[in-house]
């Protein structure tokens, strides 16, 4: 794996859930309860790594409940629980306040989700209008396509963008669109099994503190706080 360094890059995409805000184990929990509800013999840990960074609809299709899984429930119980308990992850304000490159938002959850959770976060302002989700693309991770899609939107070349993960099936997308991709393993909901996953992923660099993007960048100095065109 490389160092980290963000000076060689001419946008950073991140993903939201377990890398912007401290989400995973409160949403995932609250899948796993329904789910246990509706007779699945499943627990946390296998639901995290099996399931972490594919979107609702893809995880219903690949446990076959599509037909019978009460999404608006789901969805429900989701926003109380961000709403009474949802934080940003440790030291991500510093950063984006530190990156004067564009950010953009690629993520595996639905729209309404992504922009409640970003706003109760103070996060909102800081990407603008870049704000992808998979329901805005064909395939979702482990695809490609919203990776490629926030990078057209930015007007970056893919082989310039950044991307910041913290699930194999994400890092594996940012490969296959051709970017690098940095794996985050700071997040709650981290085991022993998933940073191992995430290992063997590849990805260009991992690191398990936010403020380890500030201390490997010299020249991203200018504070840019005002929301993002």
């Amino acid at each position: 794996m490389q160092s980290i360094s963000l000076n060689r890059y001419k946008a950073i995409i991140w993903d939201c859930d377990g890398v912007l805000i401290d989400s995973e184990v409160l949403a995932c929990s609250i899948v796993v309860d329904i789910l246990k509800e509706k007779g699945a013999q499943i627990t946390l840990e296998e639901y995290l790594h099996r399931f972490m960074g594919k979107s609702a609809v893809q995880m219903m299709a690949d446990l076959n409940v599509a037909g019978d899984f009460p999404f608006a429930e789901l969805q429900k119980r989701q926003k109380e629980a961000f709403t009474r308990h949802l934080k940003a992850t440790p030291g991500i304000h510093d950063v984006l306040e530190s990156v004067s490159m564009p950010v953009a938002v690629a993520s595996g959850s639905e729209m309404k989700r992504l922009e409640h959770t970003l706003g109760l976060t103070e996060l909102l302002n800081f990407f603008g209008r870049h704000i992808y989700s998979t329901e805005m693309v064909r395939n979702g991770k482990p695809a490609p396509d919203v990776f490629l899609l926030a990078a057209e939107k930015l007007g970056v070349n893919p082989k310039d963008c950044l991307v910041i993960e913290d699930s194999p099936h994400g890092v594996k997308g940012a490969q296959a669109a051709g970017m690098d991709v940095y794996a985050f393993t700071g997040g709650s909901h981290i085991t022993s099994a998933i940073r191992q996953a995430l290992i063997e992923a590849k990805p260009t660099a991992l690191f398990n503190d936010m403020s380890e993007l500030i201390a490997y960048q010299s020249s991203l100095k200018h504070s840019r706080k005002n929301p993002r065109p």
